[in-house]
C-alpha cells in the first residue's frame, strides 16, 4: 500500500489535516495511539475573541474566526457531528486595577466589536463572538471514518513512533511496510517532534480538566477567569485547566482537582458535585506561536504543532496552508510560524 501524505498523530492538528487533504483528494495515512492522552481532549476548545492578562483582541481573530467557523460547519455535514457552538461569554476581571484597564479600552475602543463598554456588567465584560467547538466529537467522529475507510493505522495506547521507525530518502518516507512521499508531525506532545526538531525550544506543559454536575448556569453559558467553566446540558460543565510548565505526566492531582472544584463553584455562583478528571500534556515554543513547515535539512519531514490554549481557532486556517503545501511544493509557510523562525 502507498499513501502520499503520513500523518502521525491524530490529535487537533493531525484531525484538520487529515480533513483537508481528504476533502481535497489527497491520499494520506494517520498513525495514532488513540485519544486518551491527546492534549485536545482536555483543550477547552474555546474560540475567545478577547485574551491575555492585558485583555486584547487574539492574534488574527477578526481573519482566522469566519474561516474556523465555515470549516467546522463543513466537518460537521461530512462527520455527521455538531461541532460548532456559540457562547455567551463573559470574562471578569480579577482586580480594581484589570477594570480599569478594561474600561480605557473599552472607551478607546480597542476591543470591538467584541466587546464595548454597553456590555459591561459588574464582575466583568461581556465577549461577543465566542464559541466552543466539540473537539472529543470531532477527534472521535474522525478517527471512526478513518477507521472504515483504512486511514488510521491505531498504536496502542502507550505506543508511539520512534525516529528510528522513519527511513527517509530523497524521494520518499517509509515507515514500516508502508510508503509515503512526505510525513507530517502532528504530535502535540510526545519525543519525536522533539528529536527530530530538536533545534526548535520546545516547552512541555501540562493540564488538566475537571467534568462537574449540578451547575446552575444554562447550557451555552461560559464564565473566564483565568480559569474557564463551560456549562453544558444538564446541570453539567467543564472547568480547566490547570497549567504547569515543565511537566510531561499524565497523573491526576489530587490538588488539581481540588483547585478546579473551588474555581467551578466560584465561576458557577453555587455549590458543584466533582465528576472525572483528565490530563494532558502539549508542546509550546517561547513566542507562544504554532509552527508549520518543512524540515531544513529533511525536505520530505513537516511538522504542525505547538497550537497552544488558542488551537480551535488557529488549526482550520494551517491545514488549509498545509493541504495547499501538499498540493503544490512551492507554496511557502507565513514567515511568522515558520520552522525557521526559531520560536524565540
Amino acid at each position: 500500500m502507498s499513501a502520499r501524505v503520513l500523518i502521525v498523530g491524530q490529535g487537533l492538528a493531525g484531525t484538520t489535516l487529515g480533513l483537508e487533504l481528504e476533502v481535497a483528494g489527497v491520499d494520506f495515512v494517520v498513525v495514532s495511539a488513540g485519544h486518551e492522552r491527546a492534549a485536545s481532549r482536555v483543550a477547552a476548545g474555546l474560540i475567545n475573541p478577547v485574551t491575555g492578562q492585558r485583555w486584547v483582541k487574539s492574534t488574527r481573530v477578526e481573519e482566522l474566526r469566519p474561516i474556523a467557523r465555515e470549516s467546522y460547519a463543513r466537518w460537521s455535514a461530512l462527520l455527521g457531528v455538531e461541532l460548532w457552538h456559540p457562547l455567551q461569554l463573559t470574562r471578569w476581571w480579577r482586580n480594581e486595577a484589570e477594570r480599569a484597564l478594561v474600561e480605557r479600552k473599552l472607551a478607546a475602543g480597542d476591543l470591538a466589536p467584541f466587546a464595548t463598554a454597553a456590555s459591561v456588567n459588574e464582575r466583568g465584560v461581556g465577549i461577543e463572538g465566542a464559541a466552543w467547538v466539540d473537539l472529543p466529537a470531532l477527534l472521535g467522529a474522525a478517527a471512526q471514518r478513518w477507521r472504515e475507510r483504512g486511514k488510521l493505522r491505531e498504536l496502542a495506547l502507550e505506543g508511539e513512533i520512534a525516529a528510528a521507525d522513519l527511513d527517509f530518502s530523497a524521494e520518499a518516507v517509509e515507515w514500516g511496510r508502508e510508503r509515503f512521499d512526505a510525513a507530517v508531525l502532528c504530535t502535540g506532545s510526545g519525543r519525536l517532534a522533539r528529536e527530530l526538531f530538536g533545534f526548535l525550544p520546545f516547552a512541555t506543559a501540562k493540564g488538566e480538566m475537571l467534568a462537574v454536575r449540578g451547575c446552575p448556569l444554562p447550557a451555552g453559558t461560559a464564565v473566564s477567569r483565568g480559569t474557564w467553566l463551560i456549562a453544558g446540558a444538564g446541570g453539567t460543565a467543564r472547568v480547566g485547566a490547570t497549567y504547569e510548565r515543565d511537566r510531561e505526566d499524565f497523573t491526576l492531582s489530587a490538588e488539581a482537582r481540588a483547585r478546579l472544584l473551588a474555581d467551578a463553584e466560584m465561576l458557577a455562583g453555587g455549590a458543584v458535585e466533582a465528576g472525572g478528571q483528565s490530563a494532558g500534556v502539549r508542546l509550546s515554543l517561547p513566542d507562544r506561536r504554532p509552527v508549520v513547515g518543512w524540515h531544513p535539512t529533511r525536505p520530505r519531514l513537516g511538522i504542525f504543532g505547538a497550537l497552544g490554549s488558542k488551537g480551535a481557532l488557529w488549526a482550520p486556517w494551517l491545514a488549509q496552508v498545509w493541504r495547499d503545501a501538499a498540493l503544490d511544493a512551492t507554496k511557502r509557510f507565513p514567515v511568522e510560524l515558520s520552522v525557521g523562525r526559531g520560536g524565540k
